[in-house]
């Protein structure tokens, strides 16, 4: 006779499947269980987590401390993470599923309904990481027909010291159609690159671990254009305009005449602009646009993240083609983003079991419907999702 299936068997299984095939997941940093608790400890959704972000020092010339000067604080800083999303996946059985082998109803019930439910999440996690990417390469409408862009998103992660290693890239199935013949010998199959084939993985190039998405975010330019900068020397993370007209929704790229990024620890100038994201939604007209990362300046004491500060009306140009859309598909380092899929508790009155496999947490929660004779069955995930170094992702348009 076949064991009875427990919710610890389940809940385990589903974690373990959300850990393999969700190819998001499995190549963001979800190692903040000290951050936030490795027990259930009764999360809900809007707690909010803390995740240090550790400082840049400034290196002086000479013996005289601090060039004669004060020496800059040398702290972490802290990024907030809250646990805003909670999204289930319902199953109704009874007794005589319960008996089947673990085997059969993981492939009977328990993989469809975590397919769902990691494709969900996958393209949530996708959007908002994109949304937080200020860095861009490619040309708006055109799909990549050619490997120069992934090796201009690499460049890109470069010139930001993001490491060489854990960095993968997600990109559509017309992205990867775009390459043709030359995926026959760009790419090789994974299993060559750890003896273990994912079906999602692509290949490896330009130090990218490729894999191909379904769930590729698009973004649509607003109307905005002809903006410029209202007062000079602006920093923060709003930006003044006057001239310009139309709405540049959250998500849209921005440079600005005459600002140009730095090199993170010697601060000298890439030669390339500093790119900014809008991360709210601007209605247009004169007004302050919220832009990340915030300005910086960069100087002998503080490592800033701009050669210089905006003159007045420096003209800001928005990537893309205005009130269009494009995907977005996005490579990046594993430590550029950070979620916390937080354990949530078995509720009074429930059974279940709330199993955490390398970070990730997942609740499996059966309640009875005495009126209706039947017994439901729901997993849940809480989870939550922050950018920590966004210059450490890009985004490659099509």
């Amino acid at each position: 006779m076949a064991q009875a299936l427990t919710h610890q068997m389940i809940a385990r299984e589903a974690a373990a499947m959300l850990v393999q095939d969700n190819p998001v997941v499995k190549n963001i940093n979800t190692d903040r269980q000290k951050e936030y608790g490795e027990e259930v400890n009764g999360y809900k959704k809007g707690d909010t987590v803390r995740i240090k972000v550790p400082p840049v020092p400034v290196v002086f010339d000479g013996a005289v401390f601090a060039n004669g000067g004060s020496a800059p604080l040398t702290q972490e800083t802290e990024v907030s993470l809250t646990l805003d999303t909670q999204k289930h996946v319902a199953l109704t059985f009874g007794a005589k599923e319960k008996l089947l082998e673990l085997s059969e109803f993981k492939e009977r019930f328990l993989k469809p309904a975590m397919n769902s439910l990691s494709a969900i999440v996958n393209a949530d996690l996708l959007t908002r990481m994109k949304n937080q990417t200020p860095n861009v390469v490619g040309t708006w409408g055109a799909t990549p027909s050619t490997r120069a862009v992934y090796r201009s998103a690499a460049s890109s992660l470069d010139r930001f010291l993001a490491p060489n290693d854990n960095r993968s890239l997600h990109f559509s199935s017309d992205a990867n159609d775009g390459l043709a013949e030359a995926n026959a010998t760009l790419f090789h199959s994974k299993s060559e690159i750890e003896a273990e084939f994912d079906k999602n993985a692509v290949g490896m190039f330009a130090e990218f671990e490729f894999y191909k998405q379904q769930s590729i975010p698009v973004h649509t330019n607003g109307a905005g254009t002809g903006y410029l900068v209202n007062g000079a020397s602006q920093v923060g993370g709003v930006l003044a305009v006057d001239t310009g007209t139309g709405a540049i929704p959250k998500g849209s790229t921005i440079v600005i005449a005459g600002v140009n990024a730095v090199n993170p620890l010697t601060g000298e100038s890439t030669g390339k602009p500093r790119s900014f994201v809008v991360t709210a939604d601007y209605a247009g007209g004169a007004g302050n646009v919220s832009i990340a990362p915030a300005i910086v300046q960069n100087t002998a004491t503080q490592r800033g993240n701009v050669t210089a500060l905006a003159a007045d009306n420096a003209a800001i140009t928005i990537f893309g083609t205005a009130s269009s859309a494009a995907r977005q598909n996005i490579g990046f380092h594993r430590d550029a983003f950070a979620a916390a899929f937080a354990p949530l508790p078995v509720l009074a009155s429930c059974e279940g079991y709330t199993a955490s496999i390398k970070g990730i947490s997942v609740r499996v929660m059966t309640f009875g419907d005495g009126y209706n004779d039947k017994e439901n069955t729901r997993i849940d995930v809480l989870y939550g999702e922050k950018e920590v170094r966004p210059d450490h992702s890009v985004r490659i348009t099509e």
